[in-house]
Parts: C-alpha cells; sequence; structure tokens
C-alpha cells in the first residue's frame, strides 16, 4: 500500500475526523469553563466586597464615633478583607491594618457619591479589589479591600482541575478513536444485514454511514433502492385496496339489485324505476371513478399534458356555476357568484380548470345540508384569486393536511353517501400546481370550507406543458 493511500482509507478519515471533533470540544469546553467560573468568582466577589463596605457604612451612619470605628475594625480582623475609614477631606481615621502605597493611591474622596461601587476591578494586576461606600451625606467614606492573590489562587486550582479534566478527555478520544477504527468492519457487516432484511420484505433500512467514502457510498445506494422499494410496495398495496374498497360497494349494489329484478320480486312500476335508478347511480360512481383513476395513472407517469390557451377565467367559472346550479337549488341551498372586473387572461388549460372548478363547487353542494355556496374572483397583487366558500360540514383540522392525498377521505360513512373516490382534491392540487399555482384551505367543523386558488398571469407564451 502507497503512502498516500493511507490517508484515503476510512480508518484514517474516522481518526481524522474524530480527533478534529475531541481537541474542539476539548478546546471550547476548557475555555467556557474558565471564562464561566472566572466570572463567576470575580462577579461574586466584587458584590460581596460592596455589600460588606454598605453593611460597614450602614452602621457608622448610624453612629459615626470611634467606638462604633473600632468595632467595625475589628469584624474585619477576622477575615482576608481590610477595611479603611477616612472623613469627608480623606484623612484616614481608623485601618484593619497598616494601609500600603496601593491602598493609599486610591483614596479619592468624591462628595457626589451615593452608594457603593468598585474603583479597582482588575484583579490580574492590582494587589486588591477595592470598593468605596459612602457613610452618610459625604461624613466620610469606607474603603474595602480584598485581596487579589485570593483571587489568583481560586483561578490557579480551577485551571488544575480543567487541564485534568482535559487530559483525561484527551484521553479517552484517542481510546474510542482506536477502538472505532479497529472496528472498520462494523458498518460492512450492518449493510449484509440490511440487504437480508430486504430480501425478506423489509425494504427500509435506516444505514447510517455517510460521506463520500466507498463504504459510504455503498450505504447510501442500498438505502435508496430500499426506499424505493418500499415506496413502489406501498404504493401497490395502497392502490390494490383503494380500488377493490370501491369497485366492491357499487357492484354489489348493482349485482343486489338486478338480481331483484330478474327474478322478477319487484311488480310495482314506481319501485322497479327507483331500483333501476339506482343501478344507474352506482354505474355513474364506477364511471367516474375509472375517469379519476385514469386521471391518477396520467399523472404517475408523467402524461399528464395541458392544453394552454388565452382564456378569461371568469367565463369558465360562470360555465360551471350554470352547471351546478340547478343541483344547488335542488337542495336548497343559496348559490351565488361574484367576479372581479378586468381580470387579466391567462394561458390556461380550459378544459382542466373547469374540472377543477367543478370539483371544487361540487364539493360543496355535496358536503352542505344547508345556507350557501358562494364563488369569487379577484385580484390581489400580481395574482388572480379564485374563493370557493360553502356552510357544509367542515374539515377536522387533524385531517386537513391529508385531503390532498390519492384515496383520502374525511369520513366513510359520509363518503357512501355522497359519493367519491378520494382522488378529486388529488387530481385538482396537481392540476393547480401544473399551472403554477397554489391551492390552500380553510375550514371548521360544522362551519364550512374555503378553499383558495392563487394563479399568476403568464405572459405570452403559448404552447404544450407538461405537468408534474
Amino acid at each position: 500500500m502507497k503512502w498516500y493511500s493511507i490517508f484515503r482509507s476510512v480508518s484514517f478519515k474516522i481518526g481524522l475526523v474524530f480527533s478534529v471533533v475531541f481537541i474542539a470540544l476539548l478546546m471550547i469546553f476548557g475555555f467556557t469553563m474558565y471564562g464561566m467560573f472566572t466570572n463567576i468568582v470575580v462577579d461574586y466577589s466584587k458584590q460581596e466586597l460592596v455589600a460588606r463596605g454598605n453593611n460597614h457604612a450602614s452602621i457608622l451612619e448610624n453612629n459615626f464615633d470611634n467606638a462604633t470605628i473600632d468595632h467595625v475594625i475589628l469584624m474585619e480582623k477576622t477575615v482576608p478583607t481590610e477595611v479603611l475609614i477616612t472623613d469627608s477631606a480623606g484623612k484616614i481615621i481608623g485601618s484593619s491594618t497598616v494601609p500600603d502605597k496601593e491602598m493609599l493611591e486610591h483614596l479619592d474622596p468624591a462628595s457626589d457619591l451615593k452608594e457603593g461601587k468598585i474603583v479597582v476591578s482588575d484583579w490580574r494586576k492590582h494587589k486588591y479589589l477595592i470598593s468605596v461606600s459612602p457613610i452618610g451625606n459625604g461624613e466620610g467614606y469606607l474603603y474595602m479591600y480584598y485581596p487579589s492573590s485570593i483571587l489568583r489562587d481560586i483561578v490557579f486550582t480551577m485551571n488544575v482541575l480543567i487541564i485534568s479534566a482535559s487530559i483525561g478527555i484527551f484521553l479517552l478520544a484517542f481510546g474510542l478513536i482506536g477502538f472505532l477504527s479497529r472496528r472498520l468492519t462494523k458498518p460492512l457487516l450492518q449493510m449484509e444485514e440490511a440487504t437480508m432484511k430486504m430480501s425478506q420484505g423489509k425494504y427500509r433500512q435506516n444505514i447510517l454511514y455517510k460521506g463520500d467514502d466507498e463504504i459510504a457510498r455503498l450505504g447510501s445506494s442500498i438505502q435508496t433502492l430500499g426506499e424505493q422499494l418500499q415506496y413502489y410496495e406501498d404504493s401497490r398495496n395502497q392502490f390494490l385496496s383503494a380500488v377493490s374498497h370501491e369497485i366492491r360497494t357499487p357492484l354489489t349494489y348493482i349485482k343486489g339489485y338486478s338480481d331483484v329484478l330478474k327474478k322478477g320480486l319487484v311488480k310495482d312500476p314506481e319501485e322497479q324505476l327507483q331500483y333501476l335508478d339506482i343501478i344507474n347511480r352506482e354505474a355513474q360512481r364506477i364511471t367516474f371513478m375509472i375517469n379519476d383513476l385514469f386521471e391518477m395513472s396520467k399523472l404517475q407517469v408523467g402524461q399528464f399534458e395541458l392544453n394552454k390557451e388565452r382564456a378569461d377565467i371568469n367565463t369558465i367559472i360562470e360555465r360551471v356555476f350554470e352547471s351546478l346550479k340547478p343541483a344547488a337549488q335542488k337542495k336548497g341551498l343559496e348559490i351565488s357568484i361574484e367576479l372581479g372586473k378586468n381580470l387579466p387572461n391567462l394561458f390556461i388549460d380550459v378544459h382542466r380548470m373547469e374540472q377543477v372548478f367543478y370539483n371544487l363547487i361540487e364539493n360543496g353542494i355535496k358536503y352542505s345540508n344547508e345556507g350557501s355556496v358562494a364563488i369569487t374572483s379577484f385580484l390581489r397583487k400580481e395574482f388572480i384569486v379564485i374563493e370557493v366558500r360553502d356552510t357544509g360540514l367542515g374539515i377536522p383540522e387533524q385531517d386537513l393536511p391529508r385531503i390532498w392525498e390519492r384515496f383520502y377521505r374525511v369520513d366513510q360513512s359520509r363518503t357512501r353517501k355522497t359519493g367519491g373516490t378520494g382522488l378529486g382534491l388529488y387530481v385538482v392540487k396537481q392540476i393547480i400546481e401544473a399551472h403554477d399555482g397554489d391551492i390552500q384551505v380553510e375550514s371548521m367543523e360544522k362551519k364550512g370550507s374555503i378553499f383558495t386558488i392563487y394563479l399568476k398571469p403568464i405572459g405570452d407564451s403559448h404552447g404544450k406543458n407538461i405537468g408534474s
């Protein structure tokens, strides 16, 4: 094996990736822990120092005499902090220790000081953290000193702990990298197991190895193959189940009522006509179903063509409206249209667009037992918008995302009463999207539904477009 092939091997890539990841995590962890704990310790020390100084200043404000000053100084004898008290002119009148040069350098009486504050905060460069608190209304000042050496000792100890932990993580990382390198053949074994399951019909397998090397590409190919096989299997089963279920019921009606008529069990001519009407209606239902299946098959194999021409969308809506108006009036529904004026022409497939409006308006009539169905068109910005509103049964919220799926029906009993294959809205959506448009729905149970179509003028292009 040539030396450069080592750098292209999977084991080297795994080692390199994990080394980079762990070193990066190690550095991030170290800097984060250092910064976080350092800030916490220093901020806490500052707040504690100011609070302690304010507390002493409050005591002195009530009794600014030698006895109280001695008491405050005595309190600081047993703790690491030091206290220094001055009068309003900055003259030292009490101190827990002999002031050194740095203490004296930061004595700065400020008559406008209203509350305690930190005057020296750089613990790395200075000997003390220093705070000052006013006593009364400028009667004097109380200085608190916290040795920076204590903070430096704490930070040093913390650094030792962080470095120790980092070394442990570093060793663990290299141990893990070595372990993973030795287990290089594991993904191949997983792929073998996945292909065995696929041969048993469990096509969808999850192979987690990604990248651009040979093993990763092989795993990706096997996973993609399994997903495609599963998709074809699910589609076939769904198709056979849905079609057999839909065809079985009308055929049962046709066979049952035709047998009754054939045997002469019904003598009343009106009842015979009623049975013949049921047979005719169920035969029409099978016809509609076959037409829908034919449309779906053309969509699936990419043979769905749009014969576009310049057309007025309002003219198409009016034609469908007049065709379905008697059906709405027969159910006692109020059906109306309100069409926008001077809407621009569109290049659309007139027949397909009629199919869209017929389906939506007919659904509104089917699923409305009372109330109204209204169709409106108008221009909104660069879109022509068409709304189909009804006051029907509505669609449950959990079903809204799925109404565009093939064969999906909200309620089987509802479909049994009104007919339908569950393909209508699927075909509608495909037609609208093939026109580079969009369709949306808003619905509430027992309140009704609003289907909104957005179409954008295409310009002056002609000819046939293939929909997806």
